[in-house]
């Protein structure tokens, strides 16, 4: 058995009744859609700006703050090296006196004179001679 339609069927189309359908208010069913585009456009860009104007700020404080610590560090840095060079002073004494010691019998040894000769001064590999061997 086959579903087929009815040969003597007529299809009753649906037309406008007389005087046409009843308008709907579309405008008052339709309600806001949100900001206009230049309100969007306004509201992004001071967002924005004032982001930008944020990042700055912050960057010029940094740049402030960074000025600051090499200020700090450069009035140091002649203090830290005088300590250094007090340190390398006192570490040279304490090893020239090892030597002295240690090369009292070897005929003709001067103290502290350099082993290599050459015009150009490099000061001495400086360090205790008990730390000589310690592995970094």
């Amino acid at each position: 058995m086959s579903v087929r339609p009815d040969p003597h069927f007529k299809a009753v189309q649906e037309v406008a009744p007389p005087g046409g359908w009843v308008k709907t208010p579309l405008e008052i069913t339709r309600g806001r859609r949100g900001p206009k585009g230049w309100q969007l456009f306004l509201g992004t860009s001071i967002v924005m700006f004032w982001g930008y104007s944020r990042i700055g700020a912050g960057n010029r404080k940094r740049s402030e703050q960074r000025l600051f610590e090499r200020q700090e560090r450069y009035a140091l840095a002649p203090l830290l090296q005088n300590e250094a060079d007090r340190e390398y002073l006192m570490r040279e004494k304490k090893l020239l006196a090892q030597e002295e010691k240690i090369m009292s019998e070897v005929p003709g040894w001067k103290v502290g004179e350099p082993k290599y000769y050459g015009s150009r001064w490099s000061p001495a590999h400086v360090m205790d001679s008990n730390k000589s061997n310690i592995k970094k």
